[in-house]
């Protein structure tokens, strides 16, 4: 090969490296920015009301789970951070790609920032982060850190964030005990409904519970799905399972994120907690 196209070729590898991680950086420092919001948000936030008797007030299986999750704790969890690690693909029939994912949740109302890289290269093929801060929704997913597929925003990423925010309170679960905010419903001696509000948003998930008192199955018809180019409602299931204790609580270690779609179920997403830091 000609000397002078390997240096240009080179330099186009080289200047397109610098771009991505350059693109990588501000991704993070966004991050950063928001996590900082979110404890901002978190000032004051705190309940101050019984436990026991915020327990006592749920249908019989949210308190027995409840009970079993939090153990002997008597402090309810302020902000989580959780990292994971996993598998995720964007199609039925697509190949999975190995993904790592850092979540931070104040627990106390309802605020989130998601980060995760997928590919197991230096450069990720993609990089995606969802934030919820003060009920606002917003995401972006970017193929090798530099060319943006999805940047999510306005009422369907206000309502499915939000919704995202409720399945995942599992992690964090004192974040689960009725509030202001969110009330149970009774369905049976299994299952029960979760209904969380936030300024103008609305939101319920069907929690369903084992002979352990573990939440094995929470599923929602309030969460949209990108299709062609635009959002739409579609029923959304997520498993969990591999029950472990962390920092005093009892979580799932395991999770699948499922489209209950007309034509079959697409699952698109498995995770495994590998470390929480509780703060109180």
């Amino acid at each position: 090969m000609d000397l002078r196209l390997i240096l240009i070729l080179s330099g186009i590898i080289v200047g397109f490296l610098s771009l991505a991680l350059l693109v990588t950086l501000q991704v993070r420092r966004s991050v950063k920015n928001g996590i900082r919001v979110l404890r901002d948000l978190s000032i004051g936030s705190t309940s101050h009301f019984s436990i026991e008797g915020s327990i006592q007030s749920c249908p019989e299986p949210v308190r027995q789970y409840l009970r079993m999750a939090m153990g002997n704790s008597k402090q309810l969890i302020h902000f989580a951070r959780i990292k994971q690690v996993g598998e995720f693909r964007t199609s039925p029939d697509g190949e999975w790609s190995p993904s790592r994912a850092d979540g931070h949740y104040l627990a106390t109302k309802p605020g989130f920032i998601w980060k995760a890289r997928f590919g197991g290269g230096i450069i990720p093929s993609k990089i995606a982060w969802l934030e919820l801060l003060d009920g606002k929704g917003f995401g972006s997913v970017k193929f090798l850190g530099l060319f943006t597929l999805l940047d999510p925003s306005g009422y369907e990423a206000d309502t499915s964030l939000l919704t995202r925010y409720l399945m995942e309170a599992v992690w964090f679960p004192t974040a689960l005990l009725p509030s202001n905010l969110l009330r149970w419903n009774p369905i049976d001696d299994h299952s029960a409904e979760a209904v969380l509000h936030y300024g103008s948003i609305h939101i319920s998930a069907i929690f369903e519970f084992n002979d352990a008192h573990e939440v094995i199955r929470i599923k929602t018809e309030d969460k949209y799905r990108d299709f062609r180019s635009s959002f739409e409602k579609a029923t959304f299931t997520l498993h969990c399972s591999n029950y472990q204790v962390f920092e005093g609580m009892r979580i799932p270690a395991s999770v699948e994120f499922v489209w209950n779609l007309p034509n079959g179920d697409f699952s698109y997403g498995k995770y495994s907690i590998v470390h929480t830091a509780y703060e109180f």
